[in-house]
């Protein structure tokens, strides 16, 4: 029997402990789990968090990648936020077992508090007040990057150069994509999901999904992650395969 592996990766400033019961499911599931912590993050970063690079966040995705790959037949990636651009950044390389990826609240070329603050004026009340409603109330449990205002210009240069290489190479994906995003998202626009959908949905199938229980923060400690779970479990148990055999249908038939 095929075992199948699925690399978690968290979002800017978050950290696997947000991911720790996806993780826990996923494991008691059957499936075969590995975490990423991005470089920059967790309790003692080898270098801090302004002075990291998005290349070498990339990188050490890849490296993660690589390790998962030794232990398991069949992989698929979940992403969040930043860890989702690096989730489809890591799928357009096209490594080998990778079968497909699931990516939450992922941007393609806007985020409120980075280069679209005025857009949050935009977002119907009724959305904004929910969205404030749904940001995270439970403890953080877990050591965040320290930023302080004047190492803000470094990562503004990095988020252009992640945003560059997102544009550049997002069009190589051949594999299955399921994105999901929710309308009450407070930081990055709901919009986003639509575009990439749009790129991807060139060379890949995709599946999009619109969440209604959460905010931006996907995965909180206590909030219920039934919604998001079953984003996941859907698609790696069914809809990858339904996709990918869709997907070789329409060729076979466009070959003959």
């Amino acid at each position: 029997m095929r075992k199948k592996g699925i690399l978690l990766i968290h979002g800017l400033t978050g950290s696997p402990h947000e991911l720790v019961p996806v993780d826990k499911a996923l494991q008691e599931t059957g499936y075969h789990t590995r975490m990423v912590t991005l470089p920059g993050h967790g309790d003692n970063p080898t270098r801090r968090f302004h002075e990291t690079s998005a290349f070498e966040i990339l990188d050490h995705c890849a490296s993660e990648y690589q390790a998962l790959a030794a232990e398991a037949d069949d992989l698929y990636i979940v992403g969040h936020s930043l860890g989702g651009i690096c989730t489809l950044l890591t799928a357009a390389v096209r490594p080998p077992k990778l079968k497909g990826v699931v990516v939450f609240s992922a941007p393609y070329e806007h985020a409120y508090f980075y280069n679209y603050i005025h857009g949050l004026a935009r977002m119907p009340v009724p959305h904004l007040i929910r969205g404030i409603f749904l940001a995270p109330r439970d403890k953080i449990e877990f050591t965040r990057p320290d930023c302080k205002p004047w190492n803000v210009p470094r990562l503004l240069q990095q988020s252009r150069v992640i945003f560059s290489l997102m544009k550049e190479h997002v069009h190589n994906i051949e594999v299955p994509v399921s994105l999901a995003h929710s309308v009450y998202d407070l930081t990055i626009p709901y919009p986003e999901m639509r575009k990439l959908a749009g790129i991807i949905g060139k060379t890949a199938p995709v599946k999009t999904t619109t969440l209604d229980k959460s905010g931006h923060r996907i995965f909180p400690i206590s909030q219920d992650m039934d919604e998001a779970m079953r984003v996941i479990l859907d698609f790696v148990e069914r809809d990858c395969e339904v996709m990918s055999n869709q997907t070789a249908g329409l060729m076979a038939s466009v070959s003959r």
